[in-house]
Parts: structure tokens; sequence; C-alpha cells
């Protein structure tokens, strides 16, 4: 079953951060951080897959997603990224059963194509007709058993390439446009996608009024700038993925040029950290119970 707290931080009026995950130990590793709500990216969960986003399936990300929910317990909310939904309206309501059942509290559903175009990572965006996207949303709905469960509206309006529909392409019209039709058929939350400036964000947040708004974190903006343009929640899509495979690169690179590896500053601490993450205090307590020596 869904986490209530996402529902209920939000029905608060307070904020939402949400680190990006792929697996349980990077989950435990927020939690000891502090975090109290979890994010699993499609961007990077593809990666971890060794594959790209567009080619994930449903399957595989409610597998991460349980995952990560199981790594915590439950304890902390985990909203994940569903894409498309995996196809029109009876395969978007299967979706949402599997990734209900994962033990998620909220999922994205976006308006990309589907099947979706690797060539989104190169910002070609290209999104269905309005109407199109209305009906995922509305069978997501549907199919949800909990009002715990949440549905985010996202949207790739700001940003999208030029369709047979959209002859002109996106901009900051179009997003709003498309919020609002989200917004008409019962979305819980908001998410305009390819946002960087704040007063981007300040304009979407005037025109998409009473409804909690989502944002991506980004090096132009910092949490207290995101509060202050009322967007509650903010996730980080690629974070966790390359500032761990940046530290992985120079650590090997500096083996295959020089034979040995260095130093890693602060190993011990995060040792004795992972032993924590995986509870094993625990483990030694019921073995030395059990056995003999």
């Amino acid at each position: 079953m869904a986490n209530p707290k996402l529902r209920q931080t939000l029905q608060s009026g307070g904020n939402v951060v949400a680190p990006g995950v792929y697996d349980a130990i990077t989950a435990r590793l927020m939690r000891h951080l502090g975090y109290e709500f979890l994010y699993v990216p499609g961007s990077q969960t593809g990666t971890v897959l060794g594959t790209t986003e567009p080619l994930t399936t449903v399957t595989q990300m409610a597998d991460v997603g349980r995952t990560v929910v199981r790594g915590c317990r439950g304890d902390l909310p985990v909203l994940l990224d569903a894409g498309t939904g995996f196809g029109d309206p009876v395969h978007v309501m299967s979706s949402i059963e599997a990734l209900e059942n994962a033990g998620l509290s909220a999922v994205h559903i976006e308006d990309q194509t589907y099947p979706k175009r690797a060539s989104y990572h190169k910002g070609l965006e290209h999104v269905v007709p309005i109407d199109e996207y209305q009906l995922r949303l509305e069978y997501a709905l549907k199919a949800r058993r909990s009002s715990d469960f949440l549905i985010i509206g996202r949207n790739d309006g700001f940003r999208a390439a030029p369709d047979p529909w959209l002859p002109n392409g996106g901009g900051r019209e179009e997003a709003v446009k498309r919020a609002h039709a989200a917004i008409e058929v019962g979305v819980d939350i908001i998410l305009v996608i390819g946002v960087r400036e704040k007063e981007d964000f300040q304009y979407f947040r005037s025109q998409i009024k009473d409804i909690p708004m989502m944002a991506l974190l980004n090096p132009t903006m910092n949490l207290k700038d995101f509060e202050d343009v009322g967007h509650q929640i903010v996730v980080t899509p690629t974070t966790t993925i390359i500032s761990s495979l940046s530290a992985i690169h120079d650590t090997y690179e500096n083996v295959m040029k020089t034979g040995h590896t260095l130093p890693i500053p602060g190993a011990d601490e995060m040792r004795e950290i992972t032993n924590n993450l995986l509870d094993m205090d625990e483990k030694w307590a019921v073995e030395a119970a059990t056995t003999e020596s």
C-alpha cells in the first residue's frame, strides 16, 4: 500500500525533497542522510540497467520501485517516473496496478509519444495531442485503488519539438494548456519539464493554481528558490548515478594508469556507515545468540 505521508505533507502545505535512488543501498543511504522521501527516475534506472529509459519496461520499473520501497521497509514514500504509462489506456491501467502493488506513493505520467524515442535525451521531445494525454491520465486515475497513491501529470510542452498538431513546437503557453488539461481530469500534482530559470518557474506557478507543483533540482537554483516560487516537490533525476559513476570512473582510471588504488578519503567511516545500512549489528547479534563461536 502507498505510504500516506506524501499526500499528508502536501495537504498540510509542507515541502518534499526526494533524491533519486535506484536500489536498496542508495535508498538506505538517503534515509541515513535524513531524507524523508525518495524518487526513482526513469533515466537513472535505464542507465543502471545498461539501456536507455525508452527501452525500460513497466516490469523493470516496478521491480526497482519495489526494491527501493522494501529497502527502507516502507518507511519512506517513494515517487516514480512511469514515463508515458507504457501504452494506450488499457496498458496504462495495467501499469498503474503493477506500480501501486509495488508500494509506491506516486507516479508521474507524461505526454511524450509512445513508444518513447531515445532522442529525448538530447532535448528532442515529441508530444501527443492533448486529448490523448488526458486519456492516459484519466485511466491512470481510474485504475488506482487508494487516494494515498498520487498521480502526477507531467508535460513536456515547454520545449516540445514541432509535430503536425503542434507545428511551431512548444513553449510557455503550451505547457500551461497541458497542465490545465491534466488538472481537468483530476491529477494530484503538476510537473512541467524542461524549466530551469526562476522566472519561468514563477510564471508557471502564477498560471497553474491551487495544485501542488513538482520540479527538478538544477544548478541555477537551490531548494530555497523552489520554495520561493511555490513548487512543493523537488527531485533529482540523475545526480545519484552520475556522481556514483564519476567516482568509480576516476578510481579505476587511476588503477589502469598506475596499477594501484589511491586512498579513499573517509573510507573507514563509509565502511561503518555501510555496515549500519545493512543492519549488521542486528545480524551479528543473532549470530552471537545462535552459534557457539
